[in-house]
């Protein structure tokens, strides 16, 4: 299966079977063909739908009941009509395919789910909707992750954001998932007094639930708290992320999110669904260790290294570690290299302002800038670019 553009499909799941699921991800791994929700009723997924905006929808059909699934894909070909369906049930019969087609789906695969048919019906769609396929928009997602604790991934959050927003007129949000407690209100001076969380008050996560919630700060972005507490912060499920990330993107030209060091199964699914992973790493023996064992803990979750990018902070040439060191010790190129530059970065966070606003002029904002300004124009697909500043 081959597709004729440069990123992946993107899929929704929509199937009451977890095997059945877990085997269509484990299928249409490195295929081009990216699962990015999934769900176990129409529902969840008319949500999931709404908020990720996927490329196709594989949807069960159930034995019985097939009324409330053939209004579901009457409702996704009126609102989303560039987006793909295929329909997978035990009863494959005429009149079933046509009463499929009718309601607005594309393909159809019987159960169980045959991998290389499955093949076949997504690129059959694939060529029916090409055009609307390549022309989707959303905003980007970044995740931001560190490979150790203390070694500034906040502030590369703040900062890049901030960059993102100034330089290249973006729509900008940041969100602090980094549990229990995240620092990135204290970086912007933009406490929140509401997080996700209050948002799930009613149940669905939504556009207008999300944008109660947000805070605006002076510095031209806008900034998510996930959790307000250690003990909320379990409220907060995979499906939420899910969710929330569908949403984000489709109100934001960027989503910026400060993940932290920890990894479960939300964490996981924002790793999944992001567009790129800035995984943050410093010039010290510890770091690269740890950096190296992130490395490894992504490429057995299949997290696609392609989108993987170690970025250095507090780059100094005359470290006893060199870039030829870190790079051979973590098998991969060094993507970006922030410069150790300690007084406008202190500054910053004394002040609550980041020093790209707080000092414009640093050698550290410059770099901040350039970044921002690659990833705008050039995208993360050069995995072997290098900027060594400093």
């Amino acid at each position: 299966m081959a597709t004729n553009n440069n990123r992946n499909l993107r899929l929704v799941v929509i199937d009451s079977d977890a095997a059945a699921r877990a085997y269509i991800k484990r299928w249409l791994a490195g295929k081009g063909v990216r699962v990015v929700g999934e769900s176990e009723d129409c529902n969840s997924g008319l949500r999931l739908a709404r908020g990720l905006q996927p490329d196709l929808v594989l949807l069960e059909l159930p034995a019985k009941g097939a009324t409330p699934t053939m209004e579901f894909v009457k409702r996704i070909r009126m609102e989303f009509p560039g987006t793909g369906i295929i329909l997978s049930a035990h009863d494959a019969s005429p009149q079933l395919i046509l009463s499929c087609i009718r309601a607005g789906a594309q393909e159809f695969v019987a159960r169980p789910i045959d991998g290389a048919e499955l093949d076949k019906a997504i690129e059959h769609v694939r060529q029916l909707s090409g055009v609307t396929l390549q022309n989707k928009t959303r905003g980007r997602v970044i995740s931001v992750l560190s490979s150790k604790g203390g070694i500034g991934a906040t502030s590369i959050t703040a900062n890049l954001g901030i960059a993102l927003s100034e330089r290249t007129g973006s729509r900008v949000v940041l969100v602090d998932m980094s549990f229990p407690f995240g620092d990135l209100g204290v970086m912007l001076d933009a406490p929140a007094r509401y997080s996700l969380t209050d948002a799930l008050a009613e149940g669905a996560i939504e556009e207008t639930k999300l944008r109660s919630v947000l805070v605006s700060s002076a510095a031209g972005v806008h900034l998510l708290n996930v959790a307000a507490s250690p003990e909320v912060s379990e409220e907060i499920t995979r499906r939420h992320m899910v969710e929330l990330v569908g949403t984000l993107s489709t109100m934001f030209d960027y989503v910026l999110i400060d993940i932290g060091r920890q990894m479960d199964e939300r964490t996981v699914e924002i790793l999944e669904l992001c567009d790129t992973v800035l995984l943050v790493s410093a010039l010290d023996l510890p770091t690269i260790r740890n950096t190296v064992c992130f490395t490894g803990i992504l490429s057995k979750l299949n997290i696609d290294r392609e989108k993987t990018h170690v970025v250095l902070n507090r780059y100094h040439k005359k470290s006893r570690l060199s870039l030829d060191d870190v790079e051979t010790m973590i098998d991969r190129k060094v993507y970006w290299s922030i410069p150790n530059d300690y007084a406008p970065m202190s500054m910053a966070i004394d002040r609550g302002v980041p020093a790209v606003k707080n000092e414009p002029r640093s050698k550290v904002s410059k770099s901040f800038v350039d970044l921002a300004e690659r990833i705008h124009s050039l995208g993360t697909d050069h995995p072997d670019a290098v900027e060594a500043v400093g």
